[in-house]
């Protein structure tokens, strides 16, 4: 958005009123009230010089504390730029002002939205709330009894040669400026996640205009475009991308062409619970009704060659498991056979602040045991609603194999349970596994089966409080060994663990904490999960549970693998 352009300004700045002469009043918007938003349009016939009469109020508090009451603007109902702002023109002084702005302002032919906003913008003032901030004003620099005459004086007038048009003719131009639109998300509220596919049958260069709410520290009111076929994101609005958009400094627009190829596309665009279209918690932007995002073909012409379709955030005949919808305290796992190599895609939406996911998911090979896929919170992004709701949505490929898909949640905030904000999709929190290639053939996929498995040497798991188990085994030629061990242990001791004996007895390998790392839930979980070498002979393997936190009786939260609390011991694979 260009400011003030195609417009010439001719200011006069006169404490005092002005009647304007020779010229007809085109619109008048009066009667402001605190947190309100008025607007109306007005058409020039011809170019000309337009006399507008404003009346605002602009005050300073505390030292570097300044405090904006009113603002009003004028844009261009076709290029949205702005063309005129009375916040532009207020003289700053140390105490109470009213100020009257006559001037006269050159603007081309054409059609105009003018707004009076009348929300509080303030800086560094440490108040909570409008009430409390109306109140620290006027009582630190105004008299409080007469406040409300202050905003009764409010108003602004344009005068000229054209004609009126009411806020009933403003939303048919809006409707005009979008009938050709490719994507129109407009005027969107609290906590709404819009989402449209749209496809295009060539390459095309791509208008984007988005207005949200950004700041350095995170994304609040904002959209993206996803390619649907590879779930890669081809352009995000974040606040790299993004200016100022008027208003609270938190407002902040996008207005770039892209260029993308042919191809199946989605728009989303989310917001969170507080500052939206209607429901500004401080001074609205510029271009307030176009709150979201829109998208136009940069050649007109080109328009044919872009449809819509409906959009299907997760296509359920692509579903190759589905663990959402879990509420709190659960440990949800599936598991699933590959019959050869394949891009899945991964939507997890899960918990997570500080850099740490409390509620999340991940995939383990079913038979090594080891995480192919974790939910680490660098690689999510925000879900929308309270900040600690993350989303990891990716195409990853997996071998051909045995998997198991788990998620875990703590004990609060999940679904139908939210202690803050839900996110966008309530009902995905968990994990769901898709196919991610167009040619997916779900005879490709089967369910789990355990069988049996000849790498096996020895297992010893599910162990229980007070336990002391062994399982022999032999190796008939020098081998690389995979251990797979669970157990407990705390300030540098096991207390759950398990060893491996030769023939005379000999330790050859032992279950310490320092060869252990988390294995999830409560922090004494630890595990093991590496190859060991060991020559041909004769071993035995042995597990020690003491009087607590064992399968099925755990004194705090259980690991990730509860199945194996114990040791399994494999022929480790051939490089």
């Amino acid at each position: 958005m260009k400011r003030f352009a195609s417009a010439m300004l001719v200011v006069t700045i006169i404490l005092g009123n002005q009647v304007a002469t020779g010229k007809d009043l085109l619109v008048e918007i009066k009667n402001i009230r605190p947190e309100r938003v008025k607007y109306a349009g007005f058409v020039l016939d011809k170019d000309q010089k337009v006399q507008i009469e404003a009346v605002g109020f602009q005050a300073e508090g505390r030292k570097d504390h300044r405090v904006f009451l009113s603002n009003a603007w004028i844009l261009d109902a076709n290029t949205r730029e702005i063309v005129w702002e009375m916040d532009e023109y207020y003289p700053l002084r140390e105490r109470r002002r009213t100020i009257e702005i006559d001037e006269e302002v050159e603007l081309p032919e054409g059609e105009y939205e003018i707004y009076y906003s009348a929300y509080p913008y303030y800086d560094k003032w440490n108040v909570e709330s409008f009430g409390e901030l109306i109140h620290t004003i006027f009582d630190e620099i105004f008299d409080r009894n007469h406040w409300e005459e202050e905003y009764d004086s409010f108003k602004i007038k344009v005068y000229g040669e054209g004609r009126s048009l009411s806020t009933e003719d403003v939303h048919e131009l809006h409707e005009r400026f979008l009938e050709n639109a490719i994507v129109a998300m407009t005027a969107l509220r609290d906590d709404r996640y819009e989402k449209q596919g749209f496809t295009l049958d060539r390459r095309m260069d791509l208008r984007i205009y988005a207005v949200g709410e950004i700041t350095e520290d995170g994304t609040y009111d904002y959209g993206w475009l996803i390619n649907a076929d590879t779930r890669k994101k081809v352009w995000r609005m974040d606040y790299e991308n993004t200016y100022h958009a008027g208003g609270a400094e938190k407002n902040r627009m996008a207005e770039e062409v892209i260029s993308l190829p042919a191809g199946n596309y989605a728009v989303i665009f989310a917001t969170d619970g507080s500052h939206s279209y209607r429901r500004w918690n401080q001074p609205p932007p510029y271009d307030a009704l176009f709150w979201g995002i829109t998208i136009h073909a940069e050649d007109s012409d080109m328009v044919s060659h872009a449809r819509s379709y409906e959009f299907e955030e997760v296509p359920r005949e692509n579903v190759i498991v589905d663990l959402s919808r879990l509420r709190d305290d659960e440990y949800r796992s599936q598991g699933f056979m590959l019959k050869k190599g394949m891009d899945v895609r991964i939507y997890a939406i899960g918990e997570g602040s500080g850099g740490d996911m409390h509620d999340y998911g991940w995939i383990e090979d079913a038979r090594t045991h080891k995480k192919v896929w974790k939910m680490k919170y660098y690689d999510t992004e925000h879900a929308g609603g309270g900040s600690k709701n993350r989303l990891y949505d990716d195409v990853i490929h997996l071998d051909k194999g045995s998997y198991f898909v788990y998620f875990i949640t703590d004990g609060s905030h999940s679904y139908r349970d939210w202690n803050t904000s839900h996110p966008f999709d309530p009902e995905g929190w968990g994990i769901t596994i898709l196919a991610a290639n167009k040619s997916y053939d779900p005879d490709d996929v089967t369910d789990y089966e355990e069988e049996e498995d000849e790498t096996v040497l020895a297992k010893i798991v599910r162990v229980r409080d007070g336990r002391y188990e062994r399982e022999r085994f032999t190796l008939d030629e020098d081998s690389d060994v995979h251990i797979y061990a669970i157990g407990e242990g705390s300030n540098g001791d096991m207390h759950d663990y398990g060893w491996i004996e030769d023939a005379r007895g000999k330790v050859v390998w032992e279950m310490t904490y320092r060869k252990t790392e988390h294995a999830g839930g409560g922090r004494k979980n630890r595990v093991f999960n590496d190859n060991i070498f060991l020559r041909a002979g004769e071993y035995t393997i042995f597990f020690e549970t003491d009087d607590s936190h064992s399968f099925r009786v755990w004194n705090t939260s259980p690991p990730h693998d509860q199945e194996n609390w114990g040791m399994t011991l494999h022929l480790a694979e051939s490089k």
